[in-house]
């Protein structure tokens, strides 16, 4: 009896309550990724490797030159045309930080190349724990595409 009088009493508070809400986190989980649904920000960039199209059809790959660890590491992208032949794009723009902690932010710093072509971005990884590079490509200083990858030490 004690017992529905208690429910009576606590269902008009539970009716006011919002519902939780869990995204669906089985997509980042079998890519590998950690997913940070509280985190606005840009798309997710493609696997490391793999294709990043851009608006015009020209795309862009990027991968980490070592695993990521306590440090400096380097993040490498590599522009195509089209038809698949290396290109150089006006700009490539890198941020990277920890989500959680925005005051190790980088804030935007541009790519350097190389003799190669490819553009270079020293990243300086500082402490353990969820970290986030986003990517941004420019073309005639328009930004045509942004994504982030997260990763975890």
């Amino acid at each position: 009896m004690r017992t529905v009088i208690a429910v009576l009493m606590l269902s008009p508070l539970l009716a006011c309550t919002k519902p939780s809400v869990q995204p669906d986190l089985d997509s980042a989980a079998q890519s590998g990724e950690t997913a940070n649904p509280a985190a606005p920000g840009p798309a997710q960039l493609a696997t490391e490797g793999e294709r990043n199209t851009l608006p015009d059809g020209s795309w862009f790959t990027w991968k980490f030159t070592e695993k990521p660890k306590l440090g400096t590491i380097i993040v490498k992208v590599q522009t195509f045309g089209k038809d698949g032949t290396r290109e150089t794009l006006s700009e490539v723009i890198g941020e990277f930080g920890m989500p959680s902690m925005r005051a190790h932010d980088s804030g935007q710093v541009k790519f350097q190349t190389n003799k190669k072509g490819d553009y270079l971005l020293p990243v300086n990884i500082v402490m353990v724990g969820e970290w986030e590079l986003v990517i941004k490509v420019r073309k005639d200083k328009n930004e045509v595409h942004a994504a982030r990858v997260l990763f975890t030490l």
